[in-house]
């Protein structure tokens, strides 16, 4: 069976030397480029394994007629932070979620310890080893 995980990145092409492990190891990759892609993908969270959000987001990639609860979350310090809430709270998603940012100490600084994340990845000096090391451990996957 393979495994899939969701990658809600506006970066996404120029990170995506980070996932090279995972794919080896036969995940999927869905990414996700924007925090309106990232709900419109969130609402299938079933399908997916794990589910990883960075905190600077865009609200939207195009012209679209966005929802107001992603249109509520501009008013969040980072998009980010009102996907990540979303997911967890409103969802309830009982996947892995895992947090991936440049900000430091994000769980503190936006309130995120009590929510139900998974796990937090720093996005400096984030190297692909890092990467798969921790979303095996978040998955329980001897590696």
């Amino acid at each position: 069976m393979t495994r899939r995980i969701l990658w809600i990145e506006d970066d996404y092409f120029a990170i995506k030397g980070l996932m090279r492990p995972l794919e080896r190891a036969g995940f999927e990759i869905d990414a996700a480029t924007s925090a309106y892609e990232g709900y419109l993908k969130g609402q299938q969270w079933t399908a997916y394994d794990l589910i990883a959000v960075d905190l600077i987001l865009p609200l939207s990639a195009g012209e679209h007629r966005l929802p107001d609860t992603v249109l509520a979350w501009q008013h969040e310090e980072y998009v980010g932070v009102g996907l990540l809430k979303w997911l967890l709270t409103e969802l309830k998603v009982t996947r892995p979620v895992a947090l991936l940012s440049v900000v430091r100490h994000p769980t503190q600084t936006f309130q995120l310890e009590n929510i139900g994340l998974a796990g937090y990845l720093p996005k400096r000096g984030l190297l692909p080893t890092h990467v798969r090391e921790e979303f095996f451990r978040l998955l329980g996957i001897r590696g």
